[in-house]
């Protein structure tokens, strides 16, 4: 039987009549086939969801699989421009603790049926998590940590799970308008591809056993979008995760052998893990970073921050006694992404994999996105922070380098490092800036640390980076590695060991590049030198060499030895702190000169200088550092043997040195077309980090944000831009310099012989620069950091001998 079709009937009727035809032609009467099963059965995307336009999107150069070769052909360019919120109300319960045993034990009477009480079955209440924990402890696999561990890894994060991954789902489909007639969503494939279904089966069945391709099936593959028939048939899966499963893998790789363009898109970068295996199936993946954003509502079991706030006071249990309620009052605390993955963070490395391991098995744990031990936290670096206006808080950000093996080796320790930022800047900010000095001089016991400095945590970092350098510029100097033996192959030297004056070597900041504008300080490099000063001394070796050779071997240390040292101070974990409190200064230092525009929060710190309420957390005694100094200065960090013939003996030296100064600040704005041009994503990265962890660009680090007005993942703030961006520099009054009233007095902190100073002089050159917006061109803004990190060492090579026989 034919049937025509007139040219000016309608494209239904044509479809119609094509169904009939094949009904016809299979012996029987007019069926669907699947695409129109499919049709009749499940949601349009555009019916799903309401953002979804009712046409159909573009295709080619469009969505992702199908993007044009380029530097967003993987990925969605302005991504992190775009947030998607879901409720999470379960973390307001972020520092709820166990109830007394009366009570457990009530909840346990109903859980086992004995009492009632419906209330336990209130989500994100008290009952409710002290009832899930009582059903986890009484499970085969009990959590074996704390109850607030467990609150904040599988009770929180499994209802985040879930709510994130619909909420990424509806995100995606409505950024690439996947909207008319040809576009589903949560498309069932068992229940609207029955015929694909059945031979994908049997295959898995032939390939893998039928129990093993039953488990493969056991869940309904459910795909988040697809266009299931047409020149182009597309298969989307979603993924605010970084994982996927094995099941999904399996089917997909046969979906796309049958014509389907399988795309996975990702709302973070993929485990290394998951990027093999989708290579193996010959599956593509995308990047869309849209950035999440978990909303709730803040009550009296919420855990409040005192990280970069003040009016959180920390009671014995490391919780705070103000709630977050209350802290919209006097008292402010913190809270954002960088918060919580500090916190939860775990305290060392069991703590850190008990929580992995946790967040690996919560519910829903595909979508997990980044956890804590996905960041290093030994790298973390204070690097954004807006002016605290007065009423409005502060945002603020870190950088980061992720860890791309948080589930087998995750970091830990985060919690220690936001307190050492936090405390360090509110160090900077309090304390009068000439008490900012260290100094480690074998001829000065009584100078090692100004008195109040040595009571913070900031004094213990400059004091040990003073003594690890010491030992550091040993290490590169001694022959005994490549470094040291060319140096010591190029010295010069008249009857006798090569020697020169004696020097000290200390570290100092380079001009740190920063990016201010619209009331928001971007810290983009804050690189260190090692440098260095002659110096007298009553210990030691005179050299005797002649003034030339002297100098040509100094000149040899700088061309050699201290490059090496530079790199060591730059990107060496013993070197961590020093560079996170030194950040700080940055950001203490560009708050002062706001401030002294317009007061802000912090005003009432500013020159107060007392840092009692910041006192160290680490105990540490600055005479046991003197102690280990003079160890090493007397004894040496390293014994090492040359010959140098002299007068018929040979000589055998003791190598010995040290010291640290850290007495400059200086700091340039770069222009505003060199900050767009070298750091497009960066205003978008630390607004996306207020809200979660955001990797920067194709990079290795990331950002991770918070505020200090405790209003959840923050990020709304929008500072006030005081001064508007300028072309042109204007002078700005120096607020570091404090008040003649806070002058430290000679007898309190000022070392004996210094003149007045309260630190030993280094050089003529204390100024630090700060460019004002938009210019290249520095101007004095902060003379009062003449002082300030002045870390003053003594460093010292010189030369214990012996002489010994030309037979030993």
């Amino acid at each position: 039987m034919k049937i025509a079709i007139p040219r000016s009937s309608s494209k239904f009727g044509r479809m119609a009549a094509l169904a009939m035809s094949v009904g016809i032609l299979t012996g029987g009467l007019p069926v669907l086939d699947n695409v129109q099963e499919a049709e009749a059965a499940t949601k349009r995307c555009m019916d799903e969801y309401p953002g979804v336009p009712k046409r159909a999107p573009r295709i080619q150069g469009n969505l992702p699989g199908y993007k044009a070769p380029g530097p967003y052909q993987w990925r969605t360019k302005g991504d992190t421009k775009r947030t998607y919120t879901y409720e999470n109300p379960r973390k307001t319960l972020s520092d709820l603790q166990l109830p007394s045993q009366d009570v457990l034990d009530h909840i346990q009477d109903v859980l086992d049926g004995r009492k009632k009480d419906p209330s336990i079955k209130v989500n994100a209440t008290p009952k409710h998590a002290w009832a899930k924990w009582l059903e986890n402890q009484g499970g085969d696999n009990p959590y074996p940590g704390t109850f607030n561990e467990y609150v904040n890894t599988l009770y929180v994060n499994g209802e985040a799970n879930q709510a994130r991954g619909y909420a990424y789902e509806k995100e995606n489909a409505e950024y690439f308008k996947l909207g008319g007639r040809g576009w589903y969503c949560q498309y069932s494939f068992k229940e609207q591809m029955p015929e694909t279904y059945k031979q994908i089966r049997q295959e898995l069945i032939k390939e893998l056993g039928k129990a093993e391709a039953e488990k493969i099936l056991k869940e309904d593959r459910r795909f988040d979008a697809i266009k299931p028939r047409g020149r182009d048939r597309i298969i989307y899966e979603f993924k605010s995760g970084r994982d996927v499963s094995r099941a999904q893998i399996l089917i997909d790789q046969k979906l796309a052998a049958r014509g389907f363009k399988v795309v996975y898109v990702f709302g973070t970068p993929p485990t290394s893990g998951t990027q093999t295996k989708l290579k193996e199936a010959g599956l593509n993946w995308y990047q869309h970073r849209a950035t999440e954003k978990g909303t709730f509502t803040p009550g009296p079991h919420t855990r409040p921050d005192p990280a970069f706030s003040t009016g959180c006071t920390p009671t014995t249990s490391g919780t705070t006694t103000m709630s977050l309620a209350a802290a919209a009052g006097r008292g402010r605390c913190s809270s954002g992404p960088a918060n919580d993955m500090a916190r939860n963070s775990g305290k060392n490395k069991a703590e850190a994999r008990r929580i992995a391991d946790a967040n690996r098995r919560a519910p829903g744990a595909i979508n997990r996105v980044r956890g804590p031990g996905g960041i290093d936290f030994s790298s973390m670096e204070l690097r954004y922070v807006t002016e605290p206006v007065k009423g409005k808080g502060m945002d603020y950000g870190f950088k980061a380098k992720l860890n791309p093996d948080e589930d087998t080796n995750p970091s830990w320790g985060g919690g220690a490092k936001l307190d050492l930022s936090s405390d360090a800047m509110f160090t900077w900010l309090a304390l009068d800036p000439r008490r900012f000095w260290v100094n480690l001089n074998p001829d000065q016991p009584d100078q090692v640390v100004d008195d109040k400095l040595a009571k913070t945590d900031a004094g213990r970092v400059l004091l040990t980076a003073d003594l690890q350098m010491k030992h550091d510029l040993a290490k590169v100097m001694v022959p005994d590695n490549p470094t040291g033996k060319r140096l010591w192959d190029s010295f010069q030297h008249v009857n006798g060991a090569p020697c020169w004056k004696t020097y000290r070597y200390f570290i100092e900041p380079a001009p740190a590049k920063v990016r201010e504008e619209n009331g928001r300080l971007y810290i983009l490099d804050a690189p260190m030198d090692v440098k260095a000063a002659k110096i007298d001394f009553q210990e030691g070796y005179k050299c005797k060499q002649p003034q030339a050779v002297q100098e040509y071997n100094f000149r040899q240390i700088q061309r050699i030895a201290i490059p090496e040292l530079e790199k060591i101070v730059n990107s060496s974990p013993a070197y961590a702190d020093l560079r996170s409190v030194y950040t700080s200064r940055i950001a203490a230092e560009w708050i002062k000169q706001r401030d002294a525009v317009e007061p802000g929060d912090f005003h009432q710190i500013i020159g107060s200088d007392s840092a009692a309420k910041w006192p160290s957390r680490v105990k540490w005694s600055r005479e046991n550092i003197y102690a280990d100094y003079l160890k090493s200065f007397r004894n040496g960090d390293f014994h090492f043997k040359r010959k140098y013939p002299q007068d018929g003996s040979v000589l055998e030296f003791s190598f010995y040195l040290g010291g640290v100064d850290f007495s400059k600040q200086p700091k340039r704005n770069i222009t505003r077309a060199r900050f767009r041009a070298e750091n497009p994503e960066m205003p978008d990265t630390v607004k996306a980090a207020q809200n979660s962890t955001v990797q920067y660009g194709d990079t290795d680090t990331g950002y991770l944000g918070g505020n200090t007005t405790g209003k959840g993942a923050g990020g709304d703030q929008t500072p006030t831009p005081t001064p508007k961006p300028t072309d042109k520099p204007t002078p700005t009054h120096a607020p570091s310099t404090p008040p003649a009233t806070h002058t430290p007095e000679p007898g309190e902190s000022t070392p004996a012989g210094g003149g007045g100073a309260s630190h030993p002089p280094t050089n003529d050159d204390q100024g630090g620069d700060l460019a004002h917006t938009g210019s290249d061109t520095p101007i004095g803004l902060i003379t009062g950091v003449a002082a300030a990190l002045a870390a003053t060492g003594v460093a010292l090579v010189w030369w214990m001998r012996r002489r010994k026989t030309a037979a030993e």
